[in-house]
């Protein structure tokens, strides 16, 4: 199994964070992800269920893309403890089998990184 947080685990930390859309913030290794896979869409997803009544106001968040076939995969949240949410992808070109990202937050900010840089 193929995991993009494997091929990236030389991020364990970040030098600057780089302002996103629906108010995220992301570290180098986030950007890095999203950038090398193509696929801020998976992004997206994270940040349109920030404003969800699951989602909303949950300091601690666990995002994982996983492949359920070819080219479908499911996007799953969780709040360290239960899973929160699912939402299937019907196609993706996803390369790698599994991405993992958490988003944190700051005291200001929700941040995107991944579990390397925490």
């Amino acid at each position: 199994m193929r995991n993009a947080n494997d091929e990236l685990r030389e991020y364990n930390c970040s030098e600057q964070y780089h302002r996103y859309q629906f108010g995220l913030v992301l570290t180098d290794g986030a950007l890095e992800l999203f950038r090398r896979y193509s696929c801020f869409w998976f992004l997206d997803i994270i940040g349109s269920y920030q404003s969800h009544k699951k989602v909303k106001g949950e300091e601690f968040q666990s995002w994982v893309l996983k492949k359920t076939g070819e080219s479908k995969a499911v996007v799953t949240c969780g709040d360290g403890n239960t899973e929160i949410l699912s939402q299937s992808i019907p196609f993706t070109d996803f390369e790698p089998d599994e991405a993992t990202v958490w988003v944190e937050y700051d005291g200001e900010h929700f941040v995107v990184l991944l579990p390397s840089e925490h």
